[in-house]
């Protein structure tokens, strides 16, 4: 009996520590022109577990409005460098993903309070947003110029209203007045708890189990009222 004590201990031990590990996420978005590296780096435990996602980079397609998807090959995969290295998407592959997110979010009711107190539990801190662009015109590229410092402020303020926002973001805006040019480089640093992610995906099934429920019951007493309806 007493091994037997010994092992929920130790469950329980395990399950506060995961409830409890911190969860910090270093995002690192870079674009100069066409070459562009966006990267999402994960550490928990001090370092000990790590993992790295790099963002698929999306292009238009030039003869046809679609998009290239940049797919990483694996180490497995043989041929050249560029070979079967971009999947194609049309615009309404691009639109059914829109509609079934659509979907999912009207079904689970409540689900933006959900995600609304999760939010309020991340942090974010470090922000270093720095951008450099030209029009090939200086009037047009002053006016975007000023839209831009506009456009940051409003998407910090958005970050701090909803997140806990440790420290003043550094940003920079510079215009480039001779030529074309696109530069973008967006760094921060996101943490949360563990247990706070879990939370949101148990209450997310909750109301999802429960619009359900609701849907069934819909669909029954419709049947129940045509059926009716038939036999009078």
């Amino acid at each position: 009996m007493l091994w037997l004590l010994w092992i929920l201990l130790a469950l329980l031990i395990v399950i506060v520590l995961i409830v409890w590990t911190k969860i910090t996420l270093f995002v690192d978005l870079h674009h100069v022109r066409d070459n562009d590296y966006y990267r999402v780096r994960l550490r928990a435990w001090f370092g000990l577990i790590r993992y790295t996602y790099e963002i698929p980079v999306v292009k238009v397609k030039k003869d046809s409005p679609r998009l290239l998807v940049e797919k990483k090959k694996g180490m497995g995969d043989q041929g050249k460098e560029d070979e079967n290295s971009w999947s194609d998407y049309s615009v309404e592959d691009g639109l059914s993903m829109l509609e079934n997110a659509k979907q999912f979010l009207e079904q689970v009711v409540g689900f933006h309070k959900i995600f609304r107190r999760f939010l309020q539990k991340v942090t974010v801190s470090d922000i270093r947003w720095h951008s450099r662009f030209g029009l090939g015109d200086a009037a047009l590229t002053g006016v975007l110029t000023g839209a831009v410092w506009s456009a940051k402020g409003g998407i910090v303020g958005i970050i701090s209203r909803y997140m806990k926002l440790k420290d003043m973001p550094v940003m920079s805006v510079t215009p480039v007045f001779q030529h074309l040019w696109s530069e973008t480089v967006f760094e921060c640093i996101i943490s949360f708890r563990v247990g706070q992610a879990i939370l949101v995906g148990l209450r997310t099934l909750r109301y999802w189990r429960h619009t359900s429920k609701k849907r069934r019951k819909r669909w029954k007493s419709s049947n129940k009222n045509k059926t009716h309806s038939v036999k009078t």
